[in-house]
């Protein structure tokens, strides 16, 4: 049989239909290979279907993350691999006033094998950045290493200057760093912070998980810190003390409003060897405060009805407790009424009064008050008060207490419990965070009656000399001072001296307490050579007082007139007319 093959024709007029070419291959495939062709034609189709599906997964992941949810902080629960990263947040005042920030700077660093003269860029480099050593500069450039620090956490001048120079071997990476724009004036409450952001001191510490979450805000207050660290420093200066300490706490509310410890430190500057400006005297130190001690041996007796606030005490002779003598500084030879144990500050007659009320009201008073335990403040720098943990004190250590000896505190324990001996009898907890005690119940230690004489008792303190300067006199301040001998080894050095005064103001409506203490003050010629607190803490105190009460809104006080009681324990009449004669 013979095939034809059809002739196909080679032109075409315009408009005739063109066949199709067949496949010549597919004419000549098996059954077999068509039906691979097919299987693999429909995996490819099924694979494209599972790519696009994917890729729209993608797409719109993306959509959401960068649209949708763009303005969108993560939640706790989300899992950072990168924490470090994330931003710290500010520290403000009570005001809003910003005490501590996150700024943006640079880690420059330098490959040393890259520099071909050492000396002249570590020159350069030495002109351009502040605190770094031409010769630790030098030192690392000619290392054989690849990758030195030259410094970290430069700031945005530092770098531009840097830039200027043209050095090819220079890298930089930003970094978050913290900066405290207020100085040194906050400096033992804010605490610090390491290279890599971490808190390791103060606020900054207690908060360090807090403060990548949200802001914190203290109760202190920018404007009154920076009255009560000027007026604390000029004290320092002229007293010739090697340092001290002032703060100011809202007696109602528990509130820190300042809190200072000289001398400071520059919270940016990392620690040297020298670290003792860094103690932070007010909540960490533990000490003796002397006749300050006498409010609460006071407060102690008239709450348990030992003595009435109308008897007498005699202090004629000194009073022989075992083997030890008590006299009094300036002994008055007679007996006092309860307000002029205070005003004279009398040892026989703080002796005796707590002698008569015995050891176990004296140590159960104090505990109310938790003299013999760590505060629960948020600072990580808290002192433990030491004291006698015998079940029972000997005769001589109630003795001791009464006045101010054998048992040590922090500065914040005296300053917490003055406030309550003086609120009305509701301690608080002291706080550094504001509205830190809005939510927590007070506790009444203190008859409210007993805690209105000791106010107008402590009034009487500071006023009933005429003589004595009182830059606070019309703010109604009542106040106690105390000087104690400071320890040395086993014992007293009695060269040496902590002189402390507490204040609250105004007696008749009492909104604030004021702390001063001043460490190992000499005597000037216009104390007469005098070093004890009534000639110094007091004095600092008082004109802290002076000038924050203003400030904080307290109305001079005119028409205070002492209770009955006050006026018949004392000549009143030296405080109503400065230019009589004491008899």
């Amino acid at each position: 049989m013979i095939f034809h093959r059809k002739k196909v024709a080679l032109f075409y007029v315009p408009c005739q239909e063109i066949p199709a070419p067949k496949r010549e291959k597919e004419r000549y495939m098996d059954a077999a290979t068509q039906k691979s062709l097919k299987t693999a034609s429909g995996r490819m189709i099924l694979a494209a279907v599972i790519f696009i599906f994917c890729l729209c997964i993608v797409w719109g992941r993306l959509f959401y993350l960068t649209v949708l949810n763009y303005n969108k902080r993560p939640t706790k629960s989300t899992t950072w691999h990168i924490e470090e990263n994330l931003p710290r947040y500010n520290i403000v005042d009570r005001n809003g006033t910003v005490l501590a920030t996150t700024l943006t700077s640079w880690d420059i660093s330098v490959n040393p094998t890259k520099v071909k003269d050492p000396k002249e860029v570590a020159h350069q480099l030495a002109t351009k950045l502040e605190g770094v050593k031409e010769s630790e500069l030098l030192e690392k450039l000619t290392s054989d290493s690849n990758f030195k620090y030259i410094k970290r956490g430069a700031t945005p001048k530092e770098l531009e200057a840097i830039n200027w120079l043209g050095y090819h071997f220079l890298t930089y990476e930003a970094v978050n760093k913290r900066a405290y724009p207020q100085g040194a004036l906050f400096s033992h409450i804010l605490g610090g912070v390491n290279i890599d952001n971490v808190g390791i001191a103060g606020i900054e510490k207690a908060y360090d998980e807090d403060l990548k979450e949200h802001e914190i805000q203290l109760s202190l207050d920018v404007s009154v810190q920076e009255m009560v660290r000027t007026n604390l420093k000029n004290g320092i200066q002229k007293y010739k003390a090697e340092g001290g300490l002032g703060m100011v706490i809202d007696i109602n509310t528990g509130e820190m409003l300042a809190s200072v410890s000289l001398p400071d430190y520059d919270p940016e500057v990392p620690a040297g060897k020298d670290t003792s400006a860094r103690f932070n005297m007010p909540t960490l130190g533990v000490y003796e405060f002397g006749s300050v001690f006498k409010l609460f041996n006071t407060a102690m007796a008239l709450e348990n009805k030992v003595i009435k606030i109308t008897d007498k005490v005699d202090a004629s002779h000194p009073l022989k407790v075992g083997k030890k003598t008590v006299e009094d500084f300036h002994g008055q030879n007679r007996p006092l009424t309860v307000t002029e144990v205070l005003i004279h500050s009398s040892n026989i007659g703080s002796a005796k009064i707590a002698l008569q009320a015995g050891y176990e009201k004296q140590r159960d008073f104090l505990k109310k008050f938790n003299m013999y335990d760590k505060l629960s403040i948020p600072l990580p720098e808290r002192g433990t008060p030491l004291y006698n943990t015998k079940d029972k004190w000997a005769e001589i250590e109630s003795v001791n207490v009464s006045f101010g000896y054998g048992i040590a505190v922090t500065p914040l324990h005296l300053l917490a419990g003055v406030a309550a001996l003086t609120n009305g009898g509701f301690y608080n907890t002291p706080t550094f965070i504001k509205d830190g005690n809005k939510n927590k119940a007070t506790t009444q230690v203190l008859d409210n009656v007993i805690s209105e004489q000791l106010r107008h008792m402590m009034w009487a303190v500071i006023n009933w000399d005429p003589w004595t300067k009182n830059p606070a006199k019309h703010y109604a301040v009542g106040g106690k001072t105390g000087t104690a001998n400071m320890k040395e080894g086993h014992g007293y050095n009695t060269d040496k001296v902590r002189t402390s005064f507490v204040g609250v103001f105004p007696v008749n409506d009492p909104k604030y307490a004021v702390q001063v203490t001043l460490l190992n003050p000499k005597g000037i010629k216009e104390t007469f050579m005098f070093n004890n607190a009534g000639w110094n803490a007091k004095m600092v105190g008082l004109n802290i007082i002076n000038e924050i009460a203003p400030y904080l809104n307290i109305a001079p006080v005119f028409d205070y007139q002492p209770p009955e009681f006050v006026q018949k324990s004392i000549d009143i009449s030296l405080i109503k007319n400065g230019r009589k004669k004491k008899e």
